[in-house]
């Protein structure tokens, strides 16, 4: 399986989900465990406080190529390149990069309810954008842990 994709969105939360055991509840209270028969599946839930959409002009669509860590379009390009079927690299904070794949579609944040290009510009390379923030949101990846 060959993986190229890195997610390079490094400004979220991440919070790993391991899996309840095989256990099965019997009667007097007494439960009964058994060894999981493969690795186990663990969820990692990636929480984004802010992205951002950039605007060279009010009416223009949204530039996907300014600040990629930070802008929720370069996020839905990646999103589109890999879905939920293609794996890809997540450089997790104490396991180093693992192989993961989305387990639940990208809804696309709403916009925070001000006037258009209240929450301020920006100057990139000298071009001044029009900068709107998204709301909070959350994604969900999976990973084997041997």
């Amino acid at each position: 399986m060959a993986v190229s994709d890195i997610f390079d969105f490094p400004y979220h939360t991440p919070n790993d989900e391991y899996p309840g055991s095989s256990s099965l509840k019997l009667g007097r209270g007494y439960r009964f465990a058994a060894k999981p028969p493969g690795p186990d599946e663990v969820l990692v839930h990636l929480n984004f406080p802010s992205m951002f959409v950039w605007q060279l002009n009010a009416g223009d669509g949204p530039n996907k190529t300014v600040f990629p860590q930070l802008n929720i379009y370069a996020l839905e390009t990646f999103y589109k390149k890999v879905r939920m079927y293609e794996p890809f690299t997540y450089p997790h904070a104490t396991k180093g990069n693992v192989i993961v794949r989305f387990t639940k579609p990208l809804i696309m944040p709403k916009t925070i309810k001000t006037s258009p290009g209240e929450i301020g510009g920006m100057t990139v390379a000298g071009t001044s954008y029009r900068l709107h923030q998204v709301e909070p949101f959350d994604l969900e990846l999976m990973y084997l842990d041997a």
